[in-house]
């Protein structure tokens, strides 16, 4: 089977005692670890600004493709169309986006950032790329991309979204 250790006692001599100052050797139980540490230190750093990571992630998609509908970024998001009017309203009430109406279809509303928008996103940008960085400290670039590439590989048999956060729905 594909993915399948070739012997079982390779998973289970890696699996130390349980003990407090002292990870396991356990690929699910660090990547839960630090995925949780990760997002718990990301929600601080985006909190001078106001924006939670999921507000970040729609800034995103809307400064990379201005003009997509509400209903269509949803639909890209797996977002539930009530939780997705919930995001926009609060960004359109931070100022930070505006609805416009579509030039082909009087019934849709065109999401484009606001010139505030661009700047808070610019900054969440900025802030993201720094956390990254700290994130990484101990690893030089080559270990990083590696590291990298090593998660992509695990990625498509367990996320179905590659560039959505699964707590974003």
């Amino acid at each position: 089977m594909a993915g399948t250790p070739k012997d079982s006692r390779v998973l289970e001599k890696g699996v130390a005692p349980a003990a407090p100052d002292r990870a396991p050797r356990s690929v699910g139980f660090l990547l839960s670890q630090l995925g949780f540490s990760a997002s718990q230190r990301f929600l601080e750093v985006l909190k001078p600004l106001g924006l939670h990571p999921r507000e970040f992630l729609l800034l995103r998609f809307i400064s990379a493709a201005e003009g997509r509908s509400q209903q269509a970024l949803a639909s890209l998001l797996a977002v539930p169309p009530s939780r997705m009017v919930a995001l926009v309203d609060h960004l359109e009430e931070l100022g930070l986006l505006e609805r416009r109406p579509d030039p082909h279809d009087r019934r849709v509303r065109a999401l484009h950032l606001t010139e505030r928008g661009r700047t808070v996103y610019g900054r969440a940008t900025k802030l993201a790329l720094e956390h990254e960085q700290r994130l990484c400290l101990g690893l030089s670039e080559t270990e990083r991309e590696q590291l990298i590439d090593l998660l992509h590989k695990l990625q498509p048999e367990l996320i179905e979204l590659r560039g959505v956060h699964p707590g974003l729905g």
